[in-house]
């Protein structure tokens, strides 16, 4: 019997164009570059990552969606976010372009466990739940792309590692500095001061700052106090949000002679997830090491 060769180039094209969409990189929307990377390091060669807020001069809580971000969520198989109301121009976007079968993972949902009671919205300063997100990450990406699903759970595998350091570089801080007490201008270290087993003073003032509420008087007063009076350690200071009245709590606390650390809300595209970590907690060290000296 002769072969067709219309049929054989048909079977081939076929075969061809399925090989092709087998291999299409599972389009992933992170809406912050923190959640990007650990889908990065998760995924890699076989995800497309797209971080909406990626540039460290963005403040997310006051963030306006565009129309590239609609249209990039409404093409993305998976899309990840914060949670806890740090990012609901993202619930937004995905009311506006539903997707059948698009996946929606919530970080601090998955750290529920985890989760201040003041729903302190910065769970992702706490390395569990960035562990959390790169677990049930694996999960869905072996759902939706089944033939890599080796590489899924061997990128888990390095990542997990990759956070040994930092847990380490945490020990090794808490004990260098046990029960020790600091503030900041908001609260967006705070996961990571319960894993140092710190005290974090003027927390009604640090929460009327993220939420954009003026503090009282009398808030202020006390937090005032504790810098005058050097009650704490070191102050804490969002890179991304500057205003007077946290410019001038940077001031009196560099005129007391405490120490002061800029942190970022996000990691900076580029960086993996550990490594911003472990940056944070250096840079928080050197601060206290040179008020040491």
């Amino acid at each position: 019997m002769r072969s067709n060769p219309l049929a054989a180039l048909g079977l081939w094209l076929f075969s061809a164009i399925f090989a092709c969409a087998q291999a299409a990189p599972v389009p992933v929307v992170a809406a912050e570059s923190t959640y990007g990377t650990i889908a990065q390091a998760i995924g890699g060669p076989h995800v497309r990552v797209n971080s909406i807020i990626q540039n460290p001069n963005v403040d997310p809580h006051q963030f306006e969606a565009s129309p590239q971000t609609a249209l990039a969520v409404a093409q993305a198989a998976l899309v990840i976010m914060n949670g806890l109301g740090y990012d609901d121009w993202m619930r937004r976007m995905l009311a506006a372009n539903p997707k059948p079968g698009r996946v929606v993972m919530i970080a601090a949902q998955l750290g529920a466990a985890i989760v201040m009671p003041n729903k302190n919205p910065h769970v992702f300063y706490d390395p569990r739940v960035g562990l959390l997100v790169a677990q049930r990450l694996a999960r869905q990406l072996e759902a939706l792309d089944p033939a890599h699903a080796d590489d899924f759970r061997r990128n888990l595998q390095v990542f997990a590692q990759s956070l040994q350091p930092v847990d380490a570089a945490i020990a090794q801080l808490r004990a260098q500095h046990p029960h020790l007490a600091v503030t900041a201008t908001e609260p967006l270290f705070d996961y990571m001061l319960g894993l140092l087993d710190w005290k974090s003073l003027g927390e009604t003032f640090q929460l009327n700052v993220m939420n954009g509420t003026e503090p009282t008087p009398g808030v202020v007063v006390r937090y005032e106090d504790n810098l005058r009076h050097r009650r704490v350690a070191l102050l804490i200071y969002n890179r991304q949000v500057s205003d007077p009245l946290t410019q001038r709590m940077r001031d009196i606390a560099r005129a007391s002679g405490i120490p002061t650390v800029g942190l970022d809300e996000f990691a900076p595209p580029g960086t993996g997830y550990a490594q911003w970590l472990l940056a944070s907690l250096r840079n928080v060290q050197l601060a206290l090491h040179k008020e040491a000296q």
